[in-house]
């Protein structure tokens, strides 16, 4: 990540470190930073139901942070290109972004011209949640994508990305610091041939990084894909990256095309890097290789965890390259790997535009918000202390607690630093020695079969 994150943004993150939420009140990975335009607010806040309503919001500058709320379906008669901060976008339920169009040869037009929307450089703040952005299909024509971001801190979430030209998303130029969570990409229309790029079958889902020489100020995009869901008529760039940093959770890939490719990696100039983790490959021919394309291939490096691939799954470890590093950002997964099939893939309650959004732009659901090893959890009856640690960490347990106990403490940034498992009885006492630990901020989590309870502490 390319600045430390506030540690109460952490402290108030880090109470849902165990278990997944269907929808988040913030962004979590390396688009972290990202408020768009605050809270709804009647003076904050506006409707759009056409084209011109739209970009006369997303170009206004007499409100610093607004939010514009999308009601139906608006037509894009081109790609709109537009640079803006402090923006929310969120659209209620069944909204759409449509530009259904492809001119071939000279009927009315040589060029294609069936992008949607095109986020610029020096763009900054923007969130975007709970729209579908529908297409024309795939049709090779360079930079007419359903969604083009070059901004930085940007938050994509819950969106549902169909049929795009070139691409369904896209994130080049200057972007930087961009989480994209709960998004389903799926081409439901068969490609169109003849595009001046030449490929006859274009559905190449998403890229970071259009050339190699293509990277923000710092050298590395830096981009979080989490709990999105790459579906039917994917063929390839689930994503494609050259000159990134990319984290990769608990997504889940399943596409019939033949050869689908998910993950593919070019150097670029400045070196790419996929951590990916807790990932459901369920259907999918490739996993992931380097892309050759003149750069030191050396300098790619993948690393797996706890992924699996098939239906019934079995585990997968296509890791290679150069060492690649656990994100330091704090972060929620799912415990089981299961779980990424039955929630990331629901219909209903899953990755796409599936949020329910109130006429104010209040986000709720009709699904279990808390999703996974949460679900249903009760907290273990038992004191912890001291909340200010020197040398010793006591657990005491009460007089109805009996199990195998498993306690965990992590560091402020979500690494795990010490793991300590251990048959106890009704009021026993724990004492586990904290003394090696630097000072800091650290979470402590004590779980006996599905009863769970965490605490905060502070290490002298």
């Amino acid at each position: 990540m390319k600045k430390a994150l506030p540690l109460i943004f952490l402290l108030l993150s880090f109470s849902g470190i165990f278990a997944q939420n269907y929808y988040m009140s913030a962004p979590e990975g390396f688009g972290a930073a990202a408020t768009g335009g605050g809270t709804p607010t009647p003076s904050n806040t506006v409707t759009v139901t056409t084209y011109d309503q739209l970009t006369a919001a997303l170009s206004s500058k007499t409100t610093a942070n607004s939010v514009i709320l999308v009601s139906g379906i608006i037509d894009f008669p081109k790609q709109y290109k537009i640079t803006l901060s402090d923006k929310t976008i969120i659209g209620l339920p069944g909204a759409r972004f449509r530009n259904t169009q492809i001119f071939i040869g000279d009927s009315p037009a040589s060029k294609a011209i069936s992008g949607i929307l095109y986020i610029q450089k020096t763009s900054n703040n923007i969130i975007i949640r709970n729209l579908i952005f529908q297409g024309p299909g795939a049709y090779d024509v360079d930079g007419e994508d359903n969604l083009i971001n070059e901004g930085t801190n940007v938050w994509v979430d819950h969106c549902e990305f169909q049929d795009g030209m070139d691409g369904n998303f896209d994130i080049k130029g200057s972007a930087d610091n961009t989480t994209v969570s709960w998004c389903k990409f799926i081409y439901l229309k068969a490609a169109t041939s003849g595009g001046s790029g030449g490929s006859a079958d274009h559905r190449f889902s998403g890229l970071v990084g259009s050339g190699i020489a293509d990277a923000p100020a710092d050298g590395r995009f830096s981009v979080t894909f989490k709990n999105c869901y790459w579906a039917e008529g994917c063929k390839e760039r689930m994503p494609r990256a050259r000159n990134a940093e990319l984290h990769l959770l608990n997504c889940y890939y399943k596409t019939s095309v033949s050869s689908a490719k998910a993950i593919g990696l070019g150097a670029g100039n400045n070196g790419t890097t996929c951590y990916v983790e807790g990932c459901n490959f369920a259907q999918i021919a490739t996993i992931s290789s380097p892309v050759s394309e003149g750069t030191d291939p050396t300098n790619v490096g993948l690393t797996d965890i706890d992924c699996v691939k098939g239906i019934p799954s079995v585990a997968v470890n296509p890791s290679y390259g150069k060492t690649v590093s656990k994100p330091s950002y704090v972060y929620t997964t799912f415990d089981n790997i299961e779980d990424v099939a039955t929630y990331v893939g629901n219909a209903s309650c899953g990755a796409g535009a599936t949020l329910q959004v109130s006429a104010t732009g209040v986000i709720s659901t009709n699904c279990p918000n808390t999703l996974g090893v949460n679900d249903n959890v009760a907290d273990l009856e038992l004191k912890l202390y001291p909340t200010v640690l020197d040398n010793v960490l006591n657990i005491e347990f009460s007089s109805i607690e009996n199990g195998k106990a498993v306690v965990d403490l992590f560091s402020s940034n979500g690494s795990k630093v010490l793991t300590h498992t251990k048959s106890v009885t009704a009021n026993e006492k724990l004492e586990l020695n904290v003394a090696n630990l630097a000072k800091g901020v650290y979470f402590c989590k004590v779980q006996i079969d599905n009863r769970v309870k965490t605490f905060k502490v502070v290490k002298n």
